[in-house]
């Protein structure tokens, strides 16, 4: 539902990041780039003063036989060890972590709030329902229902003119008013029905469920009560017209409060979807020409600033305003690989619904804003400490918090940050990619990715597999851990569908 701006080709919740074992054995052929350190060296990464070179980077990874060898996996490993490098040393420096801006933080928080709050006060569904009419809906949409039916189709040659269709819809029409003065519907359809499957028992189909039939047909079928006749129906087979002869429906019992609420949710998104629909329009959202390449390049590049006029050209506009490529690159740049890289290798169908997924946030907020909708200064606050309560049970979980404001060594950090990312690859413990927390970081401290030797890394990587003997059949080999619940993440983001 868009009032929580979700969306995304298809995804998985942002808020289940998967362990850094797992994460690494999806993240072949994700893209993106960082900053380069130089074009001839040893080093994958540095962040806090600390280095992560390429031996290391390639033992790493072949302890866990499960993980690709694939350059993308190591450009994985180098953000991974970049954020917890940065988080062990900043909790060092202020174990409060007051370096981080915790306004922008929590930002998607309280967008996601004040799009509840205009949903609230701009959608008004009725949402209750007497026994009578939940009996009748449940009759009618309820699970489980069968309908007894019969058809009479008349089919349309491929190669048919327009005149030529419409003449068979003149049939079926005329066949479907004899039918309704009473004529009887199965020597029609013995005499007229070009379905072979049932014309000769009277267009009889039998029983049959929901999702059995072409969808035009089983959508006309399902609303007509026994002894009523359906329009004509067009479906890829031809014009139909359907009778319904009988219905059975199992007895609501215990499902009663379960299919109410059913009810209840799919009349609040159907008007959700209209008050967006409408809104959109009004707005008279437009993408701009080409715009659907820069968002691809954007997403391929998202560690790439944009400054200047690169980052205020129109991606879409709208009336009183234009989404922009600064702030798509802001967009993309907070989101993980698997978004990114979804943005980066969707089709233009694909793009087209996330951009306007996009400008339509931006469309609520405005209108949040128009209305004087706010969030209370208490709220907002509550936002900040659920976050550092969240960022708390992270370095409890890693050891990290051991460090917090004690006087350690760089070098008893290090080699804690590096312990735990070599457990987290072989899949002996659990580790998870910062997401926001870790951008947030990056903003503050300095940090260079050299992507040139990501193929070396994998290169090391295979030749050390090579000089490894093949488990034995049978063996369990590390890595193959069940997924664990990571830090959860502020909300879920649009990506292409």
């Amino acid at each position: 539902m868009m009032f929580r701006r979700c969306t995304a080709p298809r995804c998985t919740d942002s808020r289940r990041l998967l362990p850094l074992s797992a994460a690494l054995l999806v993240l072949a052929g994700c893209g993106g780039f960082g900053e380069a350190i130089t074009a001839h060296t040893d080093v994958v990464a540095r962040a806090a003063g600390k280095e992560l070179r390429i031996t290391e980077a390639a033992e790493m990874l072949a302890s866990n036989p499960q993980i690709p060898a694939d350059p993308q996996v190591a450009r994985a490993l180098a953000d991974i060890w970049v954020d917890y490098t940065l988080l062990a040393h900043a909790v060092a420096e202020d174990p409060n972590l007051g370096m981080i801006d915790m306004d922008a933080f929590i930002r998607p928080m309280r967008e996601q709030a004040l799009m509840g709050r205009l949903r609230d006060q701009v959608i008004s569904v009725d949402t209750v329902f007497t026994a009578e009419q939940l009996e009748q809906r449940w009759r009618t949409e309820g699970p489980g229902a069968e309908i007894s039916a019969r058809h009479i189709l008349l089919r349309v040659p491929a190669e048919a003119t327009p005149a030529q269709r419409d003449s068979v819809q003149q049939l079926a029409a005329s066949l479907r008013q004899r039918a309704v003065a009473g004529e009887d519907f199965a020597q029609l359809a013995q005499q007229f029905s070009q379905d072979p499957g049932s014309a000769a028992r009277g267009g009889d189909l039998g029983f049959f469920g929901r999702g059995r039939m072409v969808a035009p047909f089983d959508e006309a079928a399902f609303a007509l009560q026994p002894g009523e006749i359906s329009n004509v129906v067009e479906s890829p087979f031809g014009y139909h017209v359907i009778r319904v002869d009988d219905r059975r429906q199992p007895q609501i019992t215990e499902e009663r409060e379960e299919f109410r609420q059913f009810l209840v949710q799919r009349a609040q998104q159907e008007a959700e979807g209209e008050y967006l629909d409408s809104l959109t329009a009004a707005a008279n959202v437009q993408l701009r020409p080409g715009g659907l390449a820069v968002v691809k390049e954007i997403a391929s590049r998202p560690d790439v600033a944009l400054r200047g006029r690169s980052a205020d050209r129109e991606i879409a506009t709208y009336d009183r305003g234009a989404y922009t490529t600064g702030e798509f690159a802001e967009f993309i740049r907070t989101q993980p690989p698997q978004t990114q890289s979804a943005f980066a290798t969707a089709t233009d169908e694909q793009l087209e619904s996330a951009v306007q997924q996009l400008v339509r946030s931006e469309l609520l907020m405005q209108q949040a804003r128009s209305q004087n909708i706010t969030l209370t200064p208490q709220e907002e606050e509550e936002m900040r400490t659920q976050t550092r309560a969240q960022i708390r049970e992270l370095l409890d979980a890693t050891g990290l918090s051991q460090f917090a404001g004690q006087p350690t060594s760089a070098a008893a950090i290090d080699a804690h940050v590096r312990n735990l990312i070599a457990e987290g690859v072989a899949g002996r413990a659990q580790l998870v990619p910062l997401g926001p927390l870790g951008f947030a970081l990056r903003d503050r401290y300095p940090t260079e990715i050299n992507e040139g030797t990501f193929s070396q890394v994998i290169s090391q990587l295979e030749q050390i597999r090579a000089s490894q003997p093949s488990p034995a059949p049978g063996f369990p080999q590390e890595g193959q851990l069940p997924q664990q619940e990571p830090m959860p993440q502020p909300q879920q983001q649009p990506r292409p569908q």
